[in-house]
């Protein structure tokens, strides 16, 4: 049996090889790993993916930062010496470990306290920062131009607290499906199997894990008893107040995480209407569908939507998750953060209005369509939500419920959620 060191020390190689590619890759990260992890599924166990994949997400959100440090060595450029940074930056290895590795590298390797300074965020005392922005934007690893650019939409207090919030590894939250069972049910049963789970605070369908686990390994899952879906998402599919025998459009379905949790509040009476754009995100939703037991969820081509009866008689609900910059899921995607840019999220906010525009001759009168996105930035939620009102006089904010001035928001710094802006419109008659 191989002594610990030796195994830490064969982990860590292998989490420099993932990042020496993972640089080079213009994919999200979480499909490179899925795609690593399957190519190299006969050597690695559950517990080195695990290890693998925190490694690999620490170095994404504190990129920035870690480079800094890592200009204190020589060997400057050596994955090896990054990865092993981005583990001490989130205690992922013991100090004790952690200096054993260092000392590899020499230079900073003779301070014990540079374990702390890295799970501390402390800049290296030889930094000097332009301004206040670039100072934040080389502590919490952003780019300085998102960190400027916040810098005129938040405080000056809540700023870091919202940069720090979104390089916090978020809860592991799943969705209980009401068609088979109710959230007690499922919360005794995972409690009779010894996981620690505890219902989640907003969301009634909620459960979160105390620690990671592999879900989709579970009976649990394979029996279509949950799905994998962040707590502010959750809310944002219930908004919809999704009824049994409504026809509801589901316009930007993707995976159909939020067109499942309706059909489930429907318990499978009426009809949704799920389109994308990526036609293969839609095979994806058949499959979880017909695990869930979830039968009237109808993936249709935005091409030949008219060929749908029902559809020509008008959608009781639409609904518009809409593309955005995806800023208030950083949490789950940290490489999100760096291939963003000032233009993107202008073109973001003109093709979110140019969709519910299109979407928007096929609701009833006095049917209701939700704006939802999973971003931070006015541009794409309040500025968006202006222009469509400026253009389209025959809809109204709800203002009901959750709504106030129509929308609601949610933060990962104060709901410890995905961030997400959902607005409620209502067409009139």
């Amino acid at each position: 049996m191989p002594e610990p060191s030796k195994i830490l020390h064969r982990q860590l190689c292998i989490a420099a090889d993932i990042w020496e590619r993972i640089a080079t890759d213009d994919g999200p990260a979480d499909r490179f790993l899925a795609n690593f992890f399957y190519q190299f599924r006969k050597k690695l166990g559950a517990r080195d993916r695990r290890l693998l994949a925190e490694i690999t997400y620490a170095a994404l959100r504190h990129r920035t930062f870690l480079q800094l440090w890592a200009k204190r060595f020589e060997s400057d450029r050596d994955p090896l010496l990054f990865v092993l940074l981005a583990a001490a930056a989130e205690s992922i290895i013991t100090p004790e470990d952690f200096l054993r590795e260092i000392a590899r590298f020499g230079g900073e390797a003779q301070s014990a306290r540079l374990y702390s300074h890295l799970k501390d965020r402390i800049l290296p005392a030889n930094i000097q920062c332009k301004s206040p922005a670039e100072e934040l934007a080389f502590k919490y690893s952003f780019p300085v131009w998102l960190v400027e650019r916040w810098g005129k939409l938040f405080t000056a207090a809540e700023l870091p607290i919202i940069l720090d919030s979104l390089n916090q590894r978020p809860p592991l939250s799943i969705r209980v499906n009401p068609v088979k069972m109710t959230r007690d049910e499922l919360l005794a049963q995972l409690r009779e199997k010894k996981f620690t789970v505890a219902p989640a605070p907003k969301s009634p369908l909620g459960i979160l894990f105390e620690s990671r686990v592999a879900l989709f390994q579970t009976e649990e899952f394979m029996r279509g008893l949950f799905e994998v879906m962040d707590e502010g998402s959750q809310l944002a599919g219930l908004a919809v107040q999704a009824k049994p025998g409504e026809l509801i459009w589901d316009v930007c379905a993707g995976g159909g995480g939020k067109a499942l949790l309706m059909a489930g509040m429907m318990q499978n009476k009426g009809r949704i209407i799920a389109t994308d754009i990526r036609m293969y995100k839609l095979k994806d939703l058949k499959k979880r569908a017909s695990r869930a037991g979830i039968f009237n969820i109808f993936p249709a081509d935005l091409n030949r939507m008219d060929e749908i009866k029902s559809v020509r008689e008008g959608f009781d609900k639409i609904l518009v998750d809409a593309p955005c910059s995806g800023t208030g899921t950083l949490r789950r995607n940290p490489d999100a953060k760096w291939k963003l840019s000032p233009e993107a999220l202008e073109f973001h906010h003109k093709d979110q209005v140019a969709i519910v525009e299109s979407a928007l001759p096929r609701l009833k009168p006095g049917g209701s369509l939700f704006y939802v996105t999973c971003s931070l930035d006015p541009m794409e939620n309040e500025e968006s939500l202006k222009e469509i009102l400026a253009k389209h006089p025959e809809l109204t904010p709800v203002s009901d419920g959750p709504f106030k001035d129509g929308f609601f928001r949610l933060w990962p710094h104060k709901d410890n959620t995905d961030g997400f802006f959902v607005a409620a419109l209502k067409k009139s008659s």
